[in-house]
């Protein structure tokens, strides 16, 4: 009689895991995600391959389509299309959102990082990840995570070695906080969209411009207009952010939310670590003269004019001030203010 229960039991337990595998396997998810980048670049296939790791690691439940820069809108638009649900999900949007929430311009912090692992630092242990996720709900998201690309290099037609050497450059530079610390250097400063940056630079419309790394440049071409690059970069710790519509990650199990950030980890290191070689690999192939290294007396004379602009930001709403707060409270901890 026993051995007639302990059998029922069994069947009843076998039973039920088959109905909740079955139920977890009819649940579906699919999210349309738009990323920053073109199709062939390289930060664009480690996008693809964080999609294709979440797919395995939840057994095809989270599918996500990866969609390259400007497939849906304009990367300035992709977080209100988040909020709108004409999107699921948004990678690399905070940076355009600092007129709408002057604490999202902070996040990569212009000039405040020399070393990607201080920015993932902040991120993990100083903080960042709770105050990122309240300037997400201003969109109805969540953040998920920081993905480092790499300091950004700023291509040039002549060297430019000190923050006394921007005096009178033409430079094109994103609007906001970037733009205001180029000012202050004494740059004149041009606010162009990116599909423009190549003419001008071209042209001689400008001299310099805020880009990407110098492998990103390199392979769009100013190397051949603008030979010079400061490398590695000291203006701009280049990095993407993992927006994701609050009710699409609510509607997710617990294990689904623990491979998707698992995965969102693995995402960031491959694609710091795919872009620093890439950026290496474009240093050897360059002239050594053609490459401008600043010192750590250089980088703080830029850190302490950027800290006026910091702080003339942070005055302009409550999460502005916090973030600010926190950011120059780690990279004082760091000894970099």
């Amino acid at each position: 009689m026993a051995s007639i229960k302990r059998a029922t039991w069994l069947i009843s337990v076998v039973a039920a895991a088959a109905l909740f595998a079955g139920g977890a396997q009819a649940q579906q998810h699919k999210w349309k995600v738009q990323g920053l980048y073109g199709p062939n670049t390289v930060i664009h296939k480690e996008f693809e391959k964080f999609a294709q790791r979440v797919k395995d690691a939840t057994r095809n439940t989270v599918q996500i389509e990866t969609l390259p820069v400007g497939t849906i809108v304009s990367a300035a638009d992709a977080a209100d299309a988040v909020k709108s649900g004409l999107l699921d999900g948004a990678v690399g949007t905070m940076a355009y959102q600092g007129g709408k929430e002057p604490a999202a311009a902070f996040w990569d912090l212009t000039a405040g990082y020399d070393n990607p692992l201080h920015l993932i630092m902040w991120y993990r242990q100083g903080g960042g990840s709770e105050i990122m996720n309240k300037i997400a709900a201003r969109w109805d998201a969540v953040f998920l995570g920081p993905v480092i690309l790499g300091l950004e290099s700023i291509p040039s037609k002549k060297p430019i070695r000190s923050i006394a050497d921007f005096k009178g450059v033409k430079m094109r530079s994103p609007d906001g906080i970037p733009a205001e610390i180029f000012s202050k250097l004494g740059a004149a400063v041009s606010v162009m969209p990116g599909t423009e940056v190549y003419t001008a630079l071209d042209t001689g419309k400008i001299e310099a411009t805020d880009w990407g790394t110098l492998s990103v440049n390199d392979e769009a071409g100013y190397n051949r207009i603008a030979p010079y690059a400061i490398y590695p970069g000291i203006h701009s710790m280049n990095s993407v952010d993992f927006l994701i519509r609050k009710t699409r990650w609510n509607a997710l199990t617990n294990e689904q939310r623990a491979a998707i950030t698992a995965a969102v980890e693995e995402w960031s290191l491959s694609t710091w670590m795919s872009q620093e070689l890439e950026d290496r690999k474009a240093s050897a192939k360059r002239s050594p003269d053609t490459l401008v290294t600043w010192g750590e007396k250089e980088k703080g004379e830029l850190r302490a004019v950027a800290r006026s602009v910091w702080e003339s930001w942070s005055t302009k709403s409550p999460l502005a001030k916090e973030i600010y707060d926190s950011q120059v409270a780690f990279l004082k901890s760091l000894g970099k203010l």
